[in-house]
């Protein structure tokens, strides 16, 4: 089982985004050929899919990391939840590296002092941290 994974392996499977749909602006989703950094179709901002029945399977089984941490008895702040930080924290490499996921107009959005807490934890574990932006993948750390 991968690091962050077994962190999270006590979350329960309930999806519980409430008004946030930055993920359906800042992920790239291949099924429906969605490019990132645009909104989905099929996305009603701060409401959420209106093909949420149907939506694609890497939309089903999708949880950023701060909303799996939620679950948590430690949970991420507040001001790292995607629509409020522009950043979508994930998970590459089955669930062994964390990547940050940001808009072109939010490149630096990482740096915030509110991720310094969760950057620390994940570089005390030695877990690589990347950044996503445009698809371009930069190894931060």
């Amino acid at each position: 089982m991968s690091q962050i994974a077994e962190s999270q392996n006590t979350a329960s499977s309930t999806n519980d985004c409430g008004h946030c749909t930055y993920c359906c602006n800042a992920m790239k989703v291949r099924e429906i050929d969605k490019p990132a950094n645009t909104w989905c179709t099929h996305c009603i901002k701060g409401t959420g899919c209106n093909i949420y029945d149907t939506r694609p399977e890497s939309c089903r089984v999708y949880e950023c990391v701060w909303l799996r941490t939620q679950k948590l008895d430690r949970p991420m702040a507040p001001e790292i939840r995607p629509d409020k930080s522009h950043v979508v924290i994930g998970t590459l490499n089955h669930g062994n590296e964390i990547v940050l996921y940001v808009k072109p107009a939010h490149r630096d959005a990482w740096k915030a002092p509110a991720f310094a807490s969760a950057l620390g934890l994940f570089i005390s574990r030695g877990i690589p941290i990347h950044v996503s932006c445009n698809d371009e993948l930069t190894r931060v750390f």
